[in-house]
């Protein structure tokens, strides 16, 4: 495993990807979504032109959490905010979603099947960073998610040079990261 130095930024790619919050549906067994996500509607997703990655992440029914409880942070998630899983969805340029957009029509219909919610964070290109943290031959053996909300009365420029000067550094300089990875997400109009 490769560590850097304390503040050190590690090298990065640029990437233009979007993330889809999922809840599968309540009238059948958890699995039995879970399963068809996996299988017949990750083959609509896949076939999809211009797609440089699509990735599933597929969450803890009862998820404890790992957090201490911290003044003015939400570290517990609220039942009602509570994710099954996250799509992300890499492209190879900023005109693929207009080569793939037959395909994307025939994911959304197929959603019903498997989803009764879903939530699109899209962000402009260039806006996922995917941080080189350890070696292509290196697993990954477990996932979090943290999202990250800037507070109305801070900038977001102040806010995006806290995450590269700061927090990057801080996580990657830990030496037990096998992968890196952030997205800014344009505003969202209503509240998830």
């Amino acid at each position: 495993m490769r560590t850097s130095p304390p503040n050190a930024q590690p090298d990065v790619k640029k990437h233009f990807s979007s993330s889809i919050l999922l809840w599968v549906r309540t009238d059948q067994p958890r699995q039995t979504g879970l399963d068809y996500w996996k299988g017949p509607h990750s083959g609509i997703i896949a076939a999809t032109p211009g797609l440089a990655e699509y990735r599933q992440i597929h969450l803890a029914e009862h998820n404890p959490g790992r957090w201490p409880a911290t003044s003015a942070v939400e570290t517990i998630i609220p039942g009602n905010r509570k994710i099954d899983g996250v799509a992300e969805v890499t492209f190879q340029s900023v005109l693929s979603p207009l080569q793939g957009r037959k395909q994307t029509a025939l994911a959304h219909k197929d959603e019903i099947n498997v989803f009764h919610r879903t939530l699109l964070y899209a962000g402009p290109p260039n806006s996922s960073h995917w941080y080189d943290v350890a070696s292509p031959a290196e697993t990954v053996d477990s996932r979090a998610i943290i999202y990250l909300r800037r507070r109305d009365r801070v900038r977001a420029g102040d806010f995006r040079k806290y995450i590269k000067r700061q927090l990057v550094p801080a996580l990657t300089s830990t030496g037990v990261l096998k992968e890196l990875r952030m997205q800014t997400f344009l505003p969202t109009s209503t509240p998830p």
